[in-house]
């Protein structure tokens, strides 16, 4: 059930922010180019993504249906991974579904997968840490040698996708250490019978490592962070998102972006009981066995904490903590973890409890199980639906379709390209966060920046509206001939401005000409052709760039035109 209302969720959603980033270079990339595939998006190396977005893109451009479909299949088959997982380390059990249900509806995975574009680094993370853990689990107990290779494949294809992909084989190798022998010295043993499987895991992690320091620039806290930020990022990372988001929660309203609001104080409370109640009652089942599990689900909590601290902490501040993108990796570990303190895990023990599970599942209490579980899903898809809006990107959606609407009315439309609102894309993304990356590439073909009569810019609901006035003023200087202004003849003419001018900007020419015919305007940075009409006209060019003077030519085959002024500005 919550895999289908997630299906339904992200099918009714629609790309926004960074998705139409990654849309607008996959079309304008080659997925042949090393520098396209493994550009430095924003301190993250994924050269998988990059090729998924141009697959997806060169077949359906700004489709989102053909975008996250795949998508889903990615996800139902990770849970389907994570079943098998499951079912290999315990056995075929009543109990092994709790820990299911607890990453099948974890609100912490399904609504910021709402996303495509995290969707696209979390997604194939997941499935590649099932797929290496089953390979783990089926080289431990065959000694398969190609299980094992299996694995190291696996944690490659996730690396491709995100770099958290880099503590799978921690998670591996815990899972070597729980699944072993009880005996003093696991974790050395560990190690020394299975180093060659390390060997190759280290070799990934290095080559990796390598590709990400000289591709990237890492990114880092620009400004020293406060203990008191870091004790507080924590706090809320724990207690008001994890926690909450790992039984259940959030049970609240959707934040600004990906995060949501602080859930209630009974929600937090509850949850921290919860968690104390599990650890206590797994170490009253399972005596020292436990504390191993719940030692490792800690470090990787804190490791992942430690990175988001040193990588955004410093830029977001500690509300960064109630976004659920940055602990969504740990919930698999915490279910695994939660399921080696309460059942074990060594051979010998999985296959004496499948024989009790078979022979004793009225002992088993199947009814509490099945209790427990509906609780678990119900308030992960409450959650999920009260939460997902805020990623639909609904705006976007209408943005876009209201765009569109009008292009096909007025085909060869020329647009400025220029700002959209902070809910499709927000402006921290400077330069991209214009309406060519999120209307680019619709079927209507609009056209951006062209030289045109009649000037378009969208407004903030996806409307065009004609650039009539413009703001902030430089004109040129008066021309020197009587009614004409710059006559423009055989040689290029340039018309002094009133003062210098630098920046993006629209030039508005009037001219008339009793002939029609190609020219060519330079100003600044920017030389284009424009066509000349019979009659009294203007025309926009967009320009950018330091200039103080237009040029114009003409060509010898059209008669003389006059160019009666020139204004530069923004549009009112």
């Amino acid at each position: 059930m919550p895999f289908l209302v997630h299906v339904f969720g992200v099918l009714n959603g629609y790309f926004g922010q960074d998705d139409f980033i990654l849309t607008y270079r996959a079309a304008h990339g080659a997925v042949y180019d090393p520098g396209f595939l493994f550009q430095d998006y924003s301190g993250h190396l994924q050269p998988g993504s990059f090729f998924y977005a141009w697959l997806v893109t060169s077949l359906a451009p700004l489709n989102f249906t053909v975008a996250v479909v795949p998508l889903l299949v990615v996800h139902a088959v990770t849970l389907w991974l994570c079943w098998r997982v499951l079912t290999l380390l315990f056995g075929v059990r009543w109990a092994v579904l709790v820990p299911f249900a607890l990453f099948a509806a974890s609100p912490l995975i399904l609504f910021p997968t709402v996303w495509w574009a995290y969707s696209l680094q979390l997604l194939p993370v997941l499935l590649a840490l099932f797929g290496a853990l089953y390979a783990q689990v089926r080289y431990l107990d065959s000694g398969a040698w190609w299980y094992a290779a299996l694995g190291v494949l696996w944690t490659a294809v996730g690396l491709a996708f995100y770099e958290k992909a880099a503590l799978i084989p921690a998670v591996l190798f815990a899972v070597t250490v729980f699944r072993g022998p009880r005996e003093e010295g696991a974790i050395v043993g560990a190690l020394s019978r299975h180093r060659w499987v390390w060997l190759g895991y280290l070799v990934v992690l290095g080559g990796y490592l390598g590709l990400y320091l000289a591709l990237t620039d890492t990114p880092a806290n620009a400004e020293p962070v406060s203990s008191r930020d870091v004790l507080t990022f924590v706090y809320r990372s724990v207690v008001d998102t994890f926690l909450p988001g790992l039984f259940g929660g959030p049970l609240t309203e959707p934040a600004g972006g990906a995060a949501w609001v602080t859930p209630p104080l009974v929600v937090r409370v509850g949850a921290v009981l919860v968690a104390v109640g599990v650890v206590v009652a797994s170490v009253v089942r399972s005596r020292r066995g436990a504390l191993l599990p719940w030692v490792f689900l800690g470090l990787y909590l804190a490791v992942d904490l430690a990175l988001v601290a040193g990588t955004r902490l410093g830029v977001l501040g500690p509300a960064i903590g109630t976004d659920p993108r940055y602990l969504a990796d740990v919930v698999p570990v915490a279910v695994l973890c939660g399921a080696f303190a309460f059942f074990g895990g060594n051979r010998e023990e999985t296959e004496t409890r499948e024989g009790d599970g078979r022979r004793g599942v009225g002992r088993r209490m199947p009814v509490a199980v099945v209790g427990v579980c509906v609780v678990l899903v119900a308030g992960g898809v409450a959650s999920f639906v009260r939460v997902a809006p805020a990623l639909q990107f609904r705006e976007a959606r209408e943005y876009v379709a209201t765009a569109r609407a009008a292009l096909a009315e007025q085909p060869g439309m020329v647009l400025f390209d220029t700002g959209v609102p902070g809910a499709i894309m927000i402006d921290w993304f400077v330069a991209d966060a214009f309406t060519s990356r999120v209307v680019g590439l619709v079927p209507e073909s609009p056209r951006f920046d062209r030289p045109a009569e009649e000037l378009y810019q969208l407004d903030g609901n996806g409307t065009p509206q004609p650039v009539i006035n413009l703001d902030d003023p430089t004109r040129a200087l008066p021309g020197p001939e009587p009614d004409c202004g710059y006559l423009v003849g055989e040689e290029p003419v340039r018309i002094p401005m009133e003062d210098t001018v630098s920046g993006r900007r629209i030039v508005r020419i009037g001219y008339y000409t009793g002939d029609s015919g190609e020219g060519t305007v330079t100003v600044g940075d920017t030389r284009v052709r424009v066509r000349f009409t019979e009659g009294l006209h203007v025309v926009h060019i967009v320009a950018s760039g330091v200039y103080a003077h237009v040029e114009i030519r003409r060509t010898l085959r059209v008669a003389p035109l006059c160019v009666t002024d020139v204004t530069v500005g923004l549009p009112g």
